[in-house]
C-alpha cells in the first residue's frame, strides 16, 4: 500500500507536467490548446467540447495516477527495479514510459480516436465556428502520437525521479527509528525494521556486538518470527491485537512487536536486559512516529 501511494503521488505529478509539454506541442503543430483532451472526451462519446476537454483532462490524470500507484507497488517489491538508486529509477521509469506508449496509448489512439475523427471534426468545427479538415486532424492526432513517445519517456523520468526521493526519505526515517531504538538501552543486540509483510527494511546490530547465528540462520529466524506474529494477529478479532511477544533463550532475548501503524519490530537482547522497560521506551518513541506517521 505504501509503494502504491508513493506511486500515485508520483503519477499524479508526472501526468499533471507533461501537460504543459502537450500544451506546447499544441501550439507548435497549429492547434488550440486543450484540442488533445478535447478528442479523448468526443471519442468517448460526448459532444460538448466544454466538457469533454476537462474530462479528457481528467481523465488523463486519472490514468497516469492509476498507472503510477500500479507501478510503484510494483517498484517497491521487485527487488530488481528497486527504485531507491535515482539514476536507475530513472532509467527504469523512461523504459516503463516506453512499454505505456506502445502498449496502452498506441492501441488507444488507433482503435479509439483514429475511427473517431470524422465525428470529432464536427464537434470541433460546431465549436470554433472554423473549419477543420479531417485530413489535417487525422494527420495532427498522428504527429501528437508520434511526439507522445517523448512525453511518455519524460513522464517515466518524472515519476522514476519523484519515487526515488519518497523512498529514500522513508528508508532516511526509518534508520533514524533504528538509531533511536537501539540507544535506548546498551543491552540491546539487534534491531530489525520490516514492513507488515515482514520484508526487512533495515537490520544492523548494536556496534561490538558479534551475531550469534550465521545470516542463513538469522533469516530463518527472523521469518519464523514474522510467520508467528501473522498467524497471531488473524486471532485479533477475537483476542485483540498483540502488544508483544517475548521469547527468552539462554543466551538471548527477543521481542517482537508491531511499530506504528504499518511496521514490525524484530529486537534481540542479552539476557540480563529489562525487557518490560525496553518495551515501553519503544511504546514512547512510537508516540511520536504516529504523530508524524504519514510522512513515511
Amino acid at each position: 500500500m505504501k509503494g502504491a501511494k508513493y506511486g500515485a503521488f508520483a503519477g499524479l505529478i508526472a501526468t499533471w507536467s507533461i501537460s504543459s509539454a502537450i500544451a506546447a506541442s499544441e501550439l507548435a503543430l497549429g492547434l488550440q490548446i486543450g484540442t488533445f483532451y478535447s478528442i479523448i472526451g468526443i471519442s468517448f462519446g460526448l459532444n460538448n467540447v466544454i466538457i469533454a476537454a476537462p474530462l479528457g483532462f481528467g481523465f488523463h490524470l486519472l490514468v497516469g495516477t492509476a498507472l503510477g500507484a500500479v507501478l510503484g507497488a510494483v517498484g517497491i517489491r521487485w527487488k530488481k527495479i528497486r527504485m531507491l538508486n535515482p539514476y536507475k529509477s530513472v532509467l527504469v521509469g523512461i523504459g516503463t514510459g516506453l512499454a505505456i506508449w506502445l502498449v496502452l496509448f498506441l492501441p488507444t489512439t488507433v482503435l479509439l480516436i483514429q475511427p473517431s475523427i470524422q465525428h470529432v471534426v464536427v464537434i470541433l468545427a460546431v465549436s470554433s465556428q472554423k473549419m477543420i479538415l479531417s485530413q489535417q486532424l487525422s494527420q495532427a492526432v498522428i504527429n501528437i502520437s508520434l511526439t507522445a513517445i517523448v512525453f511518455h519517456m519524460i513522464w517515466g523520468a518524472i515519476f522514476g525521479f519523484i519515487m526515488s526521493s519518497l523512498l529514500r526519505i522513508r528508508v532516511f526515517k526509518i534508520k533514524q527509528h533504528y538509531v533511536d531504538i537501539i540507544n535506548i538501552d546498551p543491552k540491546i543486540r539487534l534491531v530489525t525494521i520490516c514492513d507488515a509483510n515482514g520484508q526487512i527494511m533495515y537490520s544492523r546490530h548494536h556496534e561490538g556486538v558479534k551475531n550469534l547465528l550465521t545470516k542463513e540462520e538469522s533469516k530463518k529466524s527472523l521469518e519464523l518470527a514474522m510467520t508467528s506474529w501473522k498467524i497471531r494477529s488473524e486471532l485479533a478479532d477475537k483476542i485483540g491485537k498483540g502488544r508483544y511477544v517475548l521469547a527468552e533463550y539462554e543466551k538471548i532475548k527477543r521481542i517482537t512487536m508491531p511499530f506504528g501503524d504499518n511496521l514490525l519490530l524484530y529486537v534481540t537482547t542479552e539476557v540480563a536486559a529489562d525487557h518490560s522497560n525496553i518495551y515501553d521506551r519503544i511504546r514512547k518513541l512510537e508516540s511520536g512516529l504516529k504523530y508524524s506517521n504519514s510522512l513515511l
